[in-house]
């Protein structure tokens, strides 16, 4: 059967990502129905042409719609309307507001508001066969101990981010009503696997600005003693296994932690990263509340590093991926452990990075 994709979220990376992935089965797409912020159709058009050259895929299987998910009927006219509501096989919600440092009025907007607007026009569309949404593992707040994949209760949280995204899981869950539906939770995500590539310098990557800026005064201590889990995943495991989730029948109504599945802690990361990019380990401790009280918002500022990340190199939490582990099972799509990955990535910023 031909499927047809609406998608928000566009021209992020990771929406173009899984289009690209889905892409590679060409004789099953109509067409991908893409959304874009009038403010962003320039990045879009040029995201679109260089998704045309990458695949096989055709103009007019690639189409571009302006609109906003947090005004009603995504701002789409009614005609544009008509037609996603008869064609639609398949939804991909990824737009959000990722920044950890963002203020709750836009977050809540965004993040909540627009998945509900989101979820609004899938009930409208007649064809449709799986809503996939991008939540986040982090609508754990600050739970602590193993979360399973199915849970969703926090009453506390880290910041505006992980309140707002819990928020529209919840909402989400209690509006779906007979839709089917896959919810995808990832960890936090970096490059490629193999390559290194990202587009974006934030999460982990805070810590490599941080690493640069101090190079005169390697090797660093450690930061502190604690070493909590740290959970980090590059993309392509994510795009695969959403890839695959969203179309098989085992993915139906069901929610997966797209997380490292043995993760490593935060003081072997943070030597990891040292050993990558300085070449040698660190030395000594400092304590982490001394890095805590020294990063002040100019102290941040200089190194390029968002306070808000060290959140997660502290909080004892560990997700649980028994089910999505059972569901990928002979599909040869598994997330590579950290100490193979990680050079390739502290390469990658080295080479690519700008300040």
């Amino acid at each position: 059967m031909m499927r047809t994709y609406f998608m928000t979220g566009f021209p992020g990376f990771l929406a173009t990502k899984l289009i690209e992935q889905l892409a590679r089965i060409p004789n099953q797409i109509a067409c991908f129905h893409v959304l874009h912020l009038s403010s962003e159709r320039n990045a879009a058009v040029k995201r679109r042409d260089d998704l045309l050259e990458r695949t096989s895929l055709r103009p007019e299987q690639l189409v571009l719609h302006e609109g906003d998910i947090t005004v009603e009927q995504l701002a789409l006219s009614s005609d544009i309307r008509m037609i996603l509501q008869q064609e639609v096989t398949h939804i991909f919600h990824l737009a959000a507001l990722y920044d950890l440092a963002t203020a709750y009025e836009p977050a809540f907007r965004i993040n909540v508001i627009g998945t509900a607007n989101v979820t609004q026009f899938a009930h409208t569309c007649r064809a449709l066969e799986r809503y996939i949404y991008f939540s986040t593992a982090y609508v754990s707040g600050l739970r602590s101990g193993t979360i399973l994949e199915e849970e969703l209760q926090a009453s506390r949280f880290k910041n505006a981010y992980e309140e707002t995204k819990y928020l529209a899981e919840v909402r989400l869950r209690k509006e779906l009503g007979t839709i089917p539906y896959t919810i995808i939770r990832p960890g936090i995500v970096v490059g490629h696997s193999e390559t290194g590539e990202t587009p974006k310098w934030d999460g982990v990557y805070f810590v490599l600005n941080a690493m640069r800026f101090l190079q005169s005064f390697a090797p660093l201590p450690y930061p502190g003693r604690a070493n909590a889990l740290v959970n980090l995943v590059p993309y392509d495991y994510v795009i695969e296994a959403t890839a695959y989730l969203s179309h098989a029948p085992v993915g139906k109504n069901k929610t997966y932690h797209l997380t490292d599945p043995f993760p490593h802690g935060a003081r072997a990361i943070f030597e990891m990263l040292h050993v990558a990019y300085y070449g040698r380990y660190p030395r000594g401790i400092v304590p982490f509340r001394l890095i805590s009280t020294a990063l002040t918002p100019t102290v941040a500022k200089r190194l390029q590093m968002q306070r808000q990340t060290l959140d997660y190199f502290i909080h004892p939490v560990q997700y649980d991926t028994t089910q999505v582990l059972r569901d990928l099972r002979d599909t040869g799509i598994i997330c590579p452990d950290l100490t193979e990955t990680m050079p390739r990535l502290v390469h990658y910023y080295q080479t690519h990075a700008t300040h």
